[in-house]
This record gives C-alpha cells, sequence and structure tokens, in this order.
C-alpha cells in the first residue's frame, strides 16, 4: 500500500489531511459524488490518523461536534502529530478516522460517511450528541449506508467492528425496500 502524505484533498471543500493510501484518495471522489454540498457545511477538516482513540479505547473514527462548554476559548484546541507533523486545531467541527484500521477503501468510506451522517444530526437535526447514543448512531449508520449503496460496486463488501450497523441495515431495509429481496451487504 502506497501512502502519501501532506498533500491535502478535499470533498466539497473539506480538507483531508494525513496519511492516505491510493485506494483511499481515489473513494474520497466517489464519496463526493453521493454526497451533497450542504452536508459538509460547517466542517473544518478531516484529520487521517494511523490511531484514534476516545477515551482510552480504540475507535474507527470520531465526530468531534464541539469543545466542552466548562472549556476556556484559550484551552479549546487539540494537539496531535500525523506522520512527524503537528497540528493544532481550535475550531470544531472535524471528524478523525483510523487510517490502519480502516485500511480498504470501502471501509474507510463507510466510517467516513458514518462521521459525516453525525455532522448532519447535528447541523440538520439540532441533536445534541451523546457518545455510544444507539439512536444517533443508528441515524448516522442510516445516512452512511445509503450513500454507501451508491457507490458502484459496494453492495456486496463486507464491514467490520461498526456498532448497531446490523440493526441500521434491517431499519434500512424495511423503510426504503421493505418487498425486496436482503441487502447483501455483510457484517462482520
Amino acid at each position: 500500500m502506497f501512502w502519501k502524505k501532506d498533500e491535502p484533498v478535499a470533498v466539497h471543500g473539506v480538507l483531508f489531511y494525513g496519511l492516505l493510501s491510493k485506494k483511499q484518495r481515489a473513494i474520497l471522489k466517489e464519496i463526493e459524488k453521493v454526497t451533497a454540498p450542504e452536508e459538509w457545511n460547517g466542517l473544518k477538516g478531516v484529520y487521517c490518523l494511523g490511531s484514534v482513540k476516545v477515551q482510552g479505547r480504540d475507535v474507527l473514527g470520531v465526530y468531534y461536534g464541539q469543545f466542552p462548554k466548562q472549556t476556556s476559548s484559550k484551552k479549546q484546541a487539540l494537539q496531535f502529530e500525523i506522520n512527524y507533523k503537528k497540528y493544532t486545531v481550535t475550531e470544531c467541527p472535524i471528524v478523525f478516522v483510523d487510517t490502519m484500521k480502516n485500511k480498504k477503501a470501502h471501509q474507510f468510506a463507510f466510517i467516513v460517511l458514518h462521521e459525516l451522517g453525525h455532522h448532519v444530526d447535528r447541523t440538520q437535526n439540532q441533536s445534541v450528541l451523546r457518545e455510544g447514543n444507539k439512536q444517533q448512531e443508528l441515524f448516522a449508520n442510516t445516512y452512511a449506508i445509503e450513500r454507501f449503496l451508491q457507490m458502484e460496486g459496494m453492495e456486496s463488501k463486507q464491514l467490520h467492528n461498526i456498532p448497531y450497523l446490523q440493526e441500521a441495515i434491517q431499519e434500512y431495509q424495511q423503510s426504503h425496500y421493505p418487498f425486496c429481496p436482503p441487502l447483501t451487504l455483510r457484517v462482520e
């Protein structure tokens, strides 16, 4: 896998920073085709890291909608490093994606779409995001499924370690195609 560094890629004007493989970069063009520019409005950036942790737990990706209200404006900054380049982020919302756990382009695409689903939920539905909230995870998964299946060849791909994905697939199937055969999207 060939990794390119320090060359941000944009999807509807939102920059993706960090290490991305050629296939991950290519799939971003497909993501742009199945998403509307307004769905990305306000998102300050997507940071592709080799590892993403939330409260000490490894995660595939995370949507960071806002700094905690009790944080003073002087302390509202996230600092991290990608391939020896230091970043300081002072504005939200942002997304972090683990490019090592999501090496396969289709898994990477689904996670990007899932995190964008959280952004859409927060901005269009005025949802206050809570970590691990089942309804919000189902919304983000259903949002991702709708767009993922518009991408050529994705309907038979296998996705890994995505909480509530099987439920979201069933919900999507029942609401969109109740009389059609089950989706072949596979979950592990």
